[in-house]
């Protein structure tokens, strides 16, 4: 049966968390980061080292252990644990993480990963595929996804965290490597994938007509059936997951959104709705201007006036919550305005573009939490 590993517990990781766990998903969660522990003497006490070997305990008091449905009914969660002794080909390894989390993350898993199950990035930014890309290389199982789901954090009157799902959204999925993977989905019967993993285990024969022809799995046709069944393991724990043939413009699109809403709620202190005041018209055009015009130099076309009715359709849908940038500066947490309007301006910098709104964005920001 495929599994679910789940990296982190953020909000959106503690509500993958809790959507395994509604839908009877079978999942794992783990801590962000491990301590050291003598990493190379522990090494050298295992054949195969474990997480267990690595991982510090978790800070259990900072993983929300009960989460409220959009339903208003209340279930408690596993607790994040560090002890698998491998991930098999036919798991599913996902990092809900924010970009600058990331590299470091990945690092930790790498002496774990080499069955090759597939990774998924879930972030808000820019930029987590070139860096898994570089830690993981070209030829590993990828998929990127974006999602519009709403969930926060909260702490009970006990002093522990609590997940709570905030909005019902939707999910975007797809691979760089293989665009074809809605038809592929479209060619498979999706839960009788999940229960199916011998097909990854081994090299058995496929199932007749299952992608036209019978014959041991070449490395693309085991590599497109894994990634659709991750497909299908995401789409069971939180659904709806779209497949998506373009999926660095849905990405795009995601960041157009998160570029506006994001730093202007930090700045001023204010719910995702607000805005969408008049007073705030002038600002949204020209980080959208901009936005549309670095896009379109990267090979990602988009309409003005699409974009900024997309920003306000957030807004309004999202309403009283509080965007992840506004909750990392009260926090006085680290922010991800590098990975969202910083990957503007860096790519604007490589294509010779002017984006001066952007830039002011990324300095007033930062200078937040000097």
């Amino acid at each position: 049966m495929t599994h679910l590993h789940i990296v982190g517990s953020g909000a959106i990781g503690s509500l993958l968390a809790a959507g395994a766990e509604k839908h009877k998903v079978t999942y794992t969660r783990y801590p962000r980061v491990y301590s050291p522990l003598h990493r190379n003497e522990a090494t050298k006490r295992c054949d195969k080292p474990t997480l267990a070997t690595f991982f510090s305990t978790p800070n259990e008091s900072s993983i929300p252990n009960e989460a409220t449905w959009l339903d208003g009914h209340s279930f408690p969660l596993h607790g994040a644990i560090a002890s698998p002794t491998k991930i098999d080909a036919d798991h599913v390894l996902i990092f809900p993480l924010k970009v600058y989390q990331l590299e470091s993350a990945l690092r930790q898993w790498l002496p774990f990963l080499h069955a090759k199950p597939v990774v998924v990035l879930l972030q808000n930014g820019m930029g987590g595929h070139e860096i898994a890309r570089a830690l993981l290389g070209d030829d590993y199982p990828l998929l990127l996804a974006t999602t519009s789901h709403g969930a926060l954090k909260k702490q009970r009157d006990d002093a522990q965290q609590q997940l709570v799902y905030t909005g019902l959204g939707s999910t975007t999925l797809g691979s760089i490597k293989h665009p074809n993977l809605c038809a592929l989905a479209d060619s498979f019967n999706a839960d009788s994938l999940l229960k199916t993993d011998h097909l990854l285990k081994t090299d058995s024969l496929l199932e007749t007509g299952s992608l036209g022809k019978t014959g041991k799995l070449s490395k693309t046709e085991r590599e497109s059936r894994q990634l659709v069944r991750a497909y299908a393991l995401l789409n069971k724990t939180l659904p709806p997951v779209a497949l998506s043939n373009n999926i660095l413009h849905a990405l795009w699109s995601k960041l157009a959104v998160n570029a506006v809403i994001n730093p202007l709620t930090a700045l001023n202190n204010v719910p995702n709705i607000a805005i969408c005041d008049e007073s705030y018209s002038e600002q949204i055009h020209d980080i959208c201007q901009e936005f549309v015009a670095v896009a379109r130099a990267c090979g990602e076309h988009f309409d003005l006036s699409e974009v900024k009715d997309k920003v306000i359709q957030v807004a309004k849908a999202t309403g009283s919550n509080f965007s992840s940038m506004h909750q990392d500066v009260q926090y006085k947490r680290e922010t991800e305005i590098y990975a969202i309007n910083g990957y503007i301006v860096s790519m604007a910098k490589k294509k010779g573009i002017s984006v001066p709104t952007n830039t002011l964005l990324v300095e007033r920001v930062k200078a937040l939490l000097v």
